[in-house]
C-alpha cells in the first residue's frame, strides 16, 4: 500500500511538471512565496504573525517573543521536513536522532528530569499546532512528529512563540508554541505545485497537491505527501556498551523472534505518507469557514520509546482527523476530533494502543475604540484504550483499560493601546480544570509594550503556564514480571513489578519574566532581542517504592513502582539575539542564544527512602533517594549553553540562488536511567560534542514554473551524535525539482 501512495505522487508529480511546462500563461505564486529579494527590510519585519495574540498583526508589533518562517524561506534553505526546517528559526534546539527524525526543543527543558528514560527526556512542553488545532500526544506529552499528516508542500508559515503561553492556547504551551499554518489559494482558478527529491541514504521526499478556487470566496485542496528515508543499521547494547550492526545481536537465542516484532526495517528510518483536503469558503469579510480533514500513516526508528533493550525503537502511528473552523462576526468556533493507532515502543508487550481526542474552542472579540476583550470556553477530551490488544485481567498493558481525560477550560483576554497606540498592554487569564487531579489551575500573561520611535519597540512579559495531565502519568495499571535467579532460590522465581499512575499530581507549570527588544538599526538592518528568566517545578517521574517477598515456591518478590511528584525545580536564564541584514540580492539573518540551566533540589535517584537495596541507588536507599538532593544546585548538562543558526540567502542571477544556513550548537551531556545502574560514567551517559552543522543549496529555475536543485546537508561531514546512543549522521546529498502552476 505505501509503496502504490509513493507511485502514485510520483507520477502525479511527473504529470504536473509536464502540464506545468506545457503552459504558456506565467504562474501565480502565493502571497507567502514572493520572492525574498523583492521584499524590504520593512516588509520583512511586517510579515503578519497572528500566533502572538490570536489576531493578524505585523510580527514587529507582537508583545511576545515571536518569529515567522515563511514557505519561501524554507524552499530556499532546502529543508526536507517541517522538523529540519525548525532549524532556521530562533530559541530552538533541534537533534537529529536517525535520518530525518529529531528531537526538538523551546529554550531547552531537555533532558528533564535527567537519569530518565527517553520518554521523559522527550519535548513534553511545547505545544504544536496546525491551523490553531492542537496535534499534541497525551500518552505521555510531546509530539509525534511523524504523525503529522501535512508536509512543507502543505504550509504557508511556521509561528513560533518563545515562553509560557498557555493563556492563549490551553495546557502544555509551556516553553512555548509551533504554530504550523497551512496555505490557502489568492488567485482565481487551478494551483499545481508538486516537488520531489532523492539522495543519501535512499532518501525519497515527494510532494504534491492540487488546488482549485472557483471564485474569490470559494476554494480547495487536495494534498498527498510521502518521505521515505534509509539508514545505516546500528543499534547499542547497553549491557556490554557495544553498536551491532544487527538488531538480532540485541536479544538472547530464545527471544530471537522479538527482533522481528521489533525491528522490521533495520535499515529503515523513516517511511510515512499523508494525503489531505482543506476548503475555505469566505462569503464575506466576516464570516470565513474552513474544513480540513487527512490520513497519515507512518514507521520510523527513533529514540522515544526505548526502555531497555536498545536506545532505538520502532514507532508506528495510523491516524485520521477532521478539522472544522468558523468565523462569524467576532465570534470563532473551532472543532477537530483526531482518531487513531499508535505503538512508540512496536514489540514492548503493552504499548500499543487506540486513541481519540476531541478538542472544541469558542472565543468571540468585543472591542470598544482602543479597549478589546475576548473572552473564551474550552472543552477537551481525549481517551486512550489498549484492552483490543493486552488482557487487560493480567495487567497485559500499560494501560490496562479504556482511560479518559477531559479538560474544561475558561479564559478571558484583555488589550488597551494609548498615546497614539504607542503604549500596548495585553492581560490574560484561563483557569483549566482536568479530571485529574480534581482542581482549577490558573494560567495567567501580563505584557507590555511600548515605541518610543516608529522602528523600535520595547516589551516585557510575565507569565505563568501549566502543563497538563498525561495518561501513564495518571492511569498507568501494568504488571512487569523480571526472572529472580540466586544461588538457594527455587526455579521459576521472579520479581513482580506494579506499575502505577497517580491521579493526585501536583501539575508542572513554568513562570517567565521577560524583558525584549526590536528595532530597526538601518536602512538596511535589524535587531530582535530577548531576555528571559524561567523557573519550571512539578516535574514527575517512575518512582521505586517498597518491596515485600513473598516465600515459597517460587519466591516472589512484590515491588511498587509508582508517577511521583519530584522536588526538582529548573532555572533558566538566557538570551536570544536575531539580526536581519537586506542588502539588494543578498539576506543574511543570523541568531544565536545563550542560556545557563540550572538544577535545584535534583537527586539522580529514582526511588523512595523505604525502596530495597539495589545497584541503581548505591545499596543505600535511606540515604539515596528522590528527596537526598534537597538543597543542591548544579549546571544542567543536557541543554547546550550556546545553540543559533543563521539564514543566509543570496540570488546569483535571476535564475540561479545561492543559500547557506548553518546550525550549530555547544557540548552537552546525555544521562540516561541506566547511569545510576551501571554508575560507571559509560554506560547510561553520552557526551555529546560540540556541532555545527552546515548546509547548502543550489537552485536553478529555467522558468518561473519549474526549478531544479542541489542539497548539501553537514557539509562538514561531522558525524558526531547529536543524542544518545542514536545515528552517526555525515554528509547527505540531495537532487530534486520544484513545480508550480
Amino acid at each position: 500500500m505505501k509503496t502504490k501512495i509513493y507511485q502514485l505522487l510520483v507520477a502525479a508529480l511527473l504529470a504536473n511538471s509536464g502540464y506545468a511546462l506545457a503552459q504558456t500563461e506565467t504562474p501565480q505564486k502565493d502571497i507567502s512565496e514572493k520572492d525574498l529579494l523583492e521584499m524590504s527590510l520593512e516588509e520583512l519585519m511586517n510579515v503578519q504573525v497572528v500566533s502572538a495574540s490570536k489576531k493578524s498583526e505585523k510580527l514587529f508589533e507582537a508583545p511576545l517573543s515571536a518569529s515567522v518562517l515563511t514557505r519561501e524561506e524554507i524552499k530556499k534553505a532546502g529543508a526536507t521536513s517541517i522538523m529540519e526546517a525548525l532549524r532556521l528559526m530562533p530559541g530552538l534546539i533541534v537533534r537529529e536522532e536517525t535520518n530525518g527524525n529529531y528531537d526538538i526543543h523551546i529554550r531547552g527543558l531537555d533532558n528533564v528530569p535527567p537519569n530518565s528514560y527517553p520518554v521523559y527526556a522527550a519535548n513534553t512542553t511545547t505545544l504544536v499546532m496546525i491551523d490553531n488545532r492542537p496535534v499534541y500526544n497525551y500518552l505521555q506529552g510531546g509530539t509525534f512528529w511523524e504523525s503529522l499528516p501535512i508536509d512543507l508542500n502543505d504550509i504557508d508559515k511556521i509561528e513560533i512563540i518563545r515562553g509560557p503561553s498557555s493563556t492563549l492556547y490551553g495546557p502544555n504551551a509551556v516553553s512555548g508554541v509551533i504554530h504550523i499554518i497551512t496555505r490557502k489559494l489568492d488567485k482565481n482558478g487551478w494551483n499545481v505545485v508538486g516537488n520531489a527529491q532523492y539522495g543519501s541514504l535512499n532518501t525519497v521526499v515527494a510532494n504534491t497537491s492540487v488546488g482549485y478556487k472557483f471564485n474569490p470566496k470559494l476554494s480547495a485542496i487536495i494534498s498527498g505527501n510521502y518521505q521515505g528515508r534509509g539508514r545505516e543499521t546500528s543499534y547499542y547494547k547497553v549491557a556490554n556498551d557495544r553498536f551491532y550492526n544487527t538488531p538480532d545481536s540485541l536479544y538472547s537465542a530464545s527471544e530471537m523472534y522479538r527482533s522481528t516484532q521489533s525491528f522490521p526495517h533495520p535499515n529503515r528510518s523513516m517511511d510515512k505518507y499523508g494525503i489531505n483536503a482543506f476548503v475555505h469558503f469566505d462569503p464575506s469579510d466576516k464570516v470565513k469557514l474552513s474544513l480540513a480533514t487527512g490520513v497519515q500513516n507512518s514507521e520510523v526508528q527513533s529514540a522515544y520509546g526505548a526502555l531497555v533493550v536498545s536506545s532505538l525503537t520502532t514507532s508506528t502511528s495510523n491516524t485520521q482527523y477532521v478539522d472544522v473552523k468558523s468565523t462569524v462576526y467576532g465570534l470563532t468556533g473551532q472543532f477537530s476530533y483526531l482518531k487513531g493507532k499508535q505503538d512508540p515502543g512496536l514489540g514492548f508487550t503493552g504499548s500499543t494502543f487506540d486513541f481519540n481526542t476531541v478538542d472544541a474552542s469558542l472565543e468571540y472579540e468585543m472591542k470598544v475604540k482602543n479597549f478589546s476583550l475576548k473572552p473564551g470556553l474550552n472543552y477537551r477530551k481525549a481517551i486512550y484504550d489498549d484492552t483490543q490488544y493486552w488482557d487487560a485481567s493480567k495487567k497485559q498493558g500499560l494501560l490496562s483499560g479504556k482511560t479518559q481525560l477531559d479538560t474544561y477550560a475558561g479564559s478571558l483576554r484583555a488589550e488597551y493601546t494609548a498615546f497614539a497606540e504607542k503604549l500596548r498592554l495585553v492581560g490574560g487569564a484561563r483557569i483549566d480544570k482536568f479530571t485529574h487531579p480534581d482542581k482549577g489551575f490558573l494560567s495567567y500573561q501580563m505584557a507590555a509594550s511600548f515605541k518610543p520611535a516608529a522602528d523600535h519597540l520595547v516589551r516585557a512579559v510575565f507569565s505563568r503556564a501549566y502543563r497538563s495531565a498525561f495518561m501513564y502519568d495518571t492511569y498507568l495499571n501494568g504488571l512487569n514480571k523480571i526472572p529472580l535467579a540466586a544461588p538457594g532460590l527455587p526455579p521459576g522465581s521472579y520479581i513482580q513489578v506494579n506499575l502505577m499512575g497517580n491521579t493526585n499530581l501536583e501539575i508542572l507549570h513554568s513562570d517567565m519574566i521577560e524583558l525584549g527588544y526590536r528595532g530597526k538599526l538601518a536602512e538596511n538592518i535589524s535587531l530582535d532581542v530577548e531576555v528571559y528568566s524561567i523557573t519550571t517545578k512539578n516535574y514527575t517521574d517512575v518512582i521505586v517504592g517498597k518491596s515485600n517477598t513473598q516465600f515459597g515456591n517460587p519466591v516472589v518478590v512484590h515491588t511498587d513502582v509508582k508517577i511521583e511528584n519530584i522536588p526538582l525545580a529548573v532555572q533558566q536564564l538566557g538570551t536570544t539575539l536575531s539580526v536581519n541584514y537586506v542588502l539588494k540580492r543578498l539576506q543574511v539573518k543570523p541568531f544565536l542564544t545563550f542560556q545557563k540551566t540550572t538544577l535545584q533540589d535534583y537527586s539522580k535517584y529514582s526511588n523512595t527512602a523505604e525502596a530495597s537495596p539495589i545497584a541503581s541507588n548505591g545499596g543505600n536507599p535511606a540515604k539515596n533517594n528522590l528527596n537526598s538532593g534537597i538543597g543542591q544546585e548544579e549546571n544542567h548538562k543536557f541543554t547546550p549553553s550556546v545553540y543559533g543558526g543563521a539564514f543566509i540567502n543570496y540570488q546569483i542571477t535571476s535564475k540561479v540562488n545561492f543559500n547557506l544556513n548553518p546550525y550549530y550548537f555547544s557540548s552537552q551531556s546525555y544521562l540516561h536511567r541506566d547511569n545510576p545502574t551501571y554508575n560507571d560514567g559509560i554506560r547510561g551517559v553520552e557526551t555529546i560534542q560540540a556541532k555545527l552543522l552546515l548546509n547548502a543549496k543550489v537552485a536553478y529555475a529555467p522558468s518561473q514554473a519549474v526549478s531544479i536543485f542541489l542539497s548539501a546537508k553537514n557539509l562538514l561531514n561531522n558525524t558526531a551524535r547529536e543524542y544518545y546512543r542514536t545515528d552517526q549522521m555525515g554528509s547527505m546529498f540531495l537532487v530534486g525539482v520544484n513545480m508550480q502552476y
